[in-house]
């Protein structure tokens, strides 16, 4: 993961070194939580824990409100602006993000926050075997997003850049997937939030081909997708789901992290992943 992105404290409204270090001390005890999920991940013990860490994020949430990472981010909340849901999704509002051919053998469905470093680090381990896998017509893929990580660790860069990422579903399924790659390779670490930026996120979409046009530029500058944005990570809250990430294929839960929140060799996920289809 690069750890290259902006400072959320280079706003107009600094931080004080009590606030930088209580929200270090927040980000530390998200990431315990997560590791704790992470290695109960096979016993009941797993909904509890990630329960309990998610209603410490909602407090902290509160207590960071008006938080801002750069001056073009105004507004977190998408409430003042109409829905616009992106071409290329499924699902009432949109809120679902396919990615591959529709008749392959099984369905991924994949379950992340843009700001979960656990998701990053999946991605970058299981990011190819998962391209594999759809190329080859074993899977295809469902995106199902969540941002709650913005109430976690105070901020708005989950929110902001799902919005960005349905400006990219928008031009096309291929360039989310891309452009979702992109973000996880470029995550902040957790006490920033420059991912709310969206300078930034225009930026990073300079890496992924043909996405960075005028209209993409302009949907992220304005924030189009943001109310879909909220849609998306509310609807999250209804599918039972206890933690990212979570990687579903048919409706069964496939291993991502091991015992140590680790994830696993690509090998061992290929394999679970074809068996299940199979099954």
């Amino acid at each position: 993961m690069s750890d290259n992105s902006m400072n959320p404290r280079g706003s107009a409204t600094s931080p004080k070194p009590t606030q930088r270090a209580t929200a270090k001390q927040k980000a530390a005890a998200l990431r315990e939580a997560e590791a704790a999920r992470a290695r109960r991940r096979r016993t009941l013990l797993t909904v509890g824990a990630i329960g309990t860490a998610m209603a410490i994020g909602v407090l902290v949430g509160t207590q960071l409100t008006g938080r801002t990472a750069d001056a073009d981010d105004s507004s977190a909340s998408g409430s003042a602006r109409p829905l616009v849901v992106p071409a290329n999704t499924s699902g009432e509002d949109g809120v679902v993000v396919p990615y591959g051919d529709k008749n392959a053998k099984g369905t991924l469905t994949v379950y992340a926050d843009m700001r979960c470093p656990y998701c990053a680090a999946v991605e970058k381990q299981l990011g190819p075997a998962v391209s594999e896998l759809v190329a080859d017509g074993t899977i295809k893929v469902e995106y199902r997003m969540a941002a709650f990580l913005d109430g976690a660790l105070g901020g708005k860069g989950s929110h902001t850049a799902l919005a960005a990422l349905g400006a990219a579903a928008n031009e096309s399924p291929r360039k989310f997937f891309e452009y979702q790659h992109v973000l996880y390779a470029n995550q902040p670490s957790e006490e920033q939030d420059s991912f709310a930026s969206t300078a930034k996120l225009v930026d990073l979409a300079k890496k992924v081909t043909g996405l960075n046009s005028a209209q993409f530029n302009k949907a992220v500058k304005e924030k189009t997708y943001l109310p879909w944005a909220q849609k998306t990570a509310d609807r999250f809250h209804e599918y039972g789901i206890s933690g990212t990430p979570t990687f579903m294929v048919d409706g069964k839960r496939v291993t991502v992290l091991d015992d140590e929140g680790r994830p696993v060799s690509k090998r061992a996920f290929v394999d679970e992943v074809r068996k299940t289809v199979k099954g």
